[in-house]
């Protein structure tokens, strides 16, 4: 009798077993596919706005740090021409230290994740916080590459369009338990937008009706 209790309690705890097997295998191929697919575009949404969010964070520390302003970035002279020239020395400290700040910004945020509610993948907002949550880690891959370009364009009369920007670009890492994929963030910032007026002509022609 107790033998046959053993057997009846192994084949009730086999069966169970493969219910439980089944609804997890279920469960993954769903989370593979359809489930996996939204959360992942979401988990990327919420992945760059914590990125640009750093970003942003790391140039306005570092423009308080330096103490600077837009003008600090170029120095103009004014002989028998106007002529505009990049401070290089500057703006090369500025682009290494938004990097190092990037890039410490970004570790800081290594071990904590963003907690994705499946009802998100209804796209229904009432239902946008029900469910359990699926977590991303947000991973940087390397330092933050951190470069600058400069533009001139005619405006009007001897005047001309300055501009320098920073060019930020990184690799992050949005890791899950499951699966793990690497995406690339990058921005453009301005630093400089200025109109640089130079010596107006005493005559000047234009030709039109």
């Amino acid at each position: 009798m107790k033998k046959n209790n053993k057997v009846h309690s192994f084949m009730k705890l086999f069966i169970v077993f493969l219910l439980l097997t089944s609804i997890i295998f279920v469960i993954l191929m769903l989370y593979d596919t359809k489930i996996f697919k939204t959360v992942v575009e979401i988990s990327h949404i919420q992945s760059k706005s914590t990125a640009n969010t750093i970003i942003d964070e790391a140039v306005q520390n570092t423009i308080k740090e330096l103490n600077i302003t837009s003008s600090d970035f170029f120095i103009e002279k004014q002989q028998y021409s106007t002529a505009v020239s990049v401070n290089t020395i500057l703006i090369n400290t500025f682009c290494s230290t938004v990097s190092m700040a990037i890039t410490e910004g970004m570790e800081k945020i290594a071990e904590e994740h963003i907690s994705i509610p499946i009802g998100v993948i209804t796209g229904i907002e009432m239902f946008s916080n029900i469910g359990p949550s699926i977590p991303f880690y947000i991973k940087p891959m390397g330092i933050a590459s951190v470069d600058y370009e400069t533009s001139f364009s005619a405006e009007g009369i001897n005047q001309i369009n300055f501009k320098i920007w920073l060019n930020v670009c990184m690799d992050i890492r949005i890791v899950n338990p499951l699966r793990s994929e690497t995406m690339s963030v990058s921005r453009k910032i301005m630093l400089v937008d200025t109109i640089i007026n130079g010596t107006v002509p005493e005559r000047y022609m234009t030709l039109g009706n």
